[in-house]
């Protein structure tokens, strides 16, 4: 339980920091394409994307930490396999739909 509730309150913290405080540096993605390549537009919509799905995550893993105070078992392999592949979806998402604007 600890675990997920230390997981969600830091991909919430993440989530808020990325989206309302504007912090690129936590985001590969702001420091991996050169400067002509990159514009407002892009990198804002970028952000928005991550800090949402950070939002999204942290909020699945608040609710997983619940379902354990509550004494509900939840299986950390099905929880880490969909965290994984949600992120290579979000990623790719983000990548193509940054691709298709310029």
């Amino acid at each position: 339980m600890l675990t997920y509730l230390l997981i969600g309150a830091i991909l919430l913290a993440l989530g808020f920091a990325v989206h309302v405080l504007k912090w690129n540096m936590l985001i590969a993605y702001s420091n991996s394409k050169p400067k002509a390549k990159t514009n407002k537009t892009n990198s804002e919509r970028f952000r928005k994307i991550i800090g949402i799905y950070a939002y999204f995550t942290g909020a699945l893993f608040l609710l997983l930490a619940f379902l354990e105070y509550q004494g509900i078992s939840v299986p950390q392999t099905p929880v880490v396999s969909f965290f994984v592949l949600l992120t290579m979806g979000v990623m790719y998402y983000a990548q193509k739909d940054s691709n298709d604007k310029n």
